[in-house]
């Protein structure tokens, strides 16, 4: 009996070492079957490594790396063998779905300039980087990948980000989508103002109303998006659990503004606490208050763009204001 038990597992483990792997579009699988020395199509390997013309399930779980831009691949059936890859690009082709459920070795992935309509990234917890523009997906999960840094996903049609749950992200590109939210409070603070990593949320997304970050990120939030010189209004906030009608019932009200000197805040609920910066961030009042309304004198600061960090019992916002 012992003996058949191990011809048994002898016999599967030589069937999954020959198994060939199906791969219904030729484009793909020929561009697999040209991975050599002398090109970077599996960096430098040779995937096809008994050259019988075949892609088998061993072959594929050698490759780590794996490049098929620009192939005219519109089904990537097969991909999902590859389960040791640390990298796959894919962009500019025509594929519409992709099963990369099993590869949980995936760093980065780039299938931007395809014709995705949405990509299921859950459990790729070792996922650091997406770039995924230029398709038209709707929605984008990323819950429970905690190493993900960096994203670009403009040129969609996403209506709400949410990175609550990935704490290492500071790289943001999401214009020209359908966003009404953006959620990246996740406990960490991050200076998202530098245009080199960020591009403006705004751009492209007229209906932006929301965006929820931890406290300390909430000026240089704001800063980020007055750089970019749009006038549009949107809810900064450190309370992710406020609506659009929440916002409109917990109205806070700055008056005069623009104003030569006096400011004067009126709050819905009790104002706890206010701090007044400049466009560099800089803290140059810190009060706390504990009412409704209180007055802000600028007539000693030099003319023009100011923040005011407002805090109540149940959130942080910040409102701009103009001195002249």
């Amino acid at each position: 009996m012992k003996i058949k038990s191990l011809f048994f597992l002898f016999f599967c483990q030589v069937i999954t070492y020959g198994q060939i792997i199906t791969i219904p579009d030729t484009n793909f699988k020929n561009k697999l079957l040209q991975a050599s020395a002398s090109n970077n199509i599996a960096g430098g390997n040779v995937i096809d490594t008994n050259a019988n013309g075949q892609i088998e399930v061993s072959e594929a779980q050698l490759i780590t790396y794996l490049n098929v831009i620009i192939s005219n691949i519109s089904d990537l059936t097969g991909i999902e063998y590859f389960i040791n890859l640390q990298q796959l690009l894919i962009q500019y082709n025509s594929i519409s779905t992709i099963n990369i459920s099993t590869l949980t070795n995936l760093v980065g992935l780039r299938c931007d300039y395809n014709n995705l309509t949405s990509i299921d990234l859950n459990g790729l917890t070792s996922l650091q980087g997406l770039i995924c523009n230029n398709n038209q997906i709707s929605n984008l999960s990323f819950n429970s990948l905690n190493s993900l840094n960096n994203v670009v996903c403009n040129n969609n049609q996403i209506s709400t980000l949410d990175f609550s749950q990935n704490p290492l992200l500071k790289k943001l590109i999401c214009s020209n989508n359908n966003l009404t939210s953006i959620n990246l409070k996740n406990g960490i603070n991050h200076d998202f103002s530098n245009v080199n990593f960020n591009d403006c949320w705004k751009t492209g997304n007229p209906n932006l109303a929301t965006i929820c970050v931890d406290a300390s990120e909430l000026i240089n939030v704001q800063n980020h998006l007055n750089n970019c010189g749009s006038v549009q209004t949107i809810n900064i906030t450190s309370n992710c659990g406020l609506g659009n009608e929440e916002f409109t019932a917990n109205k806070v009200v700055l008056y005069p503004n623009p104003t030569s000197s006096i400011i004067n805040i009126n709050g819905s609920e009790t104002i706890k606490s206010i701090e007044l910066y400049d466009s560099l961030s800089r803290v140059l009042v810190s009060k706390i208050v504990e009412s409704n309304e209180i007055s802000l004198d600028l007539s000693n600061y030099s003319n023009g763009i100011y923040f005011v960090k407002i805090s109540t019992e149940n959130s942080d916002r910040i409102e701009k204001v103009v001195k002249q």
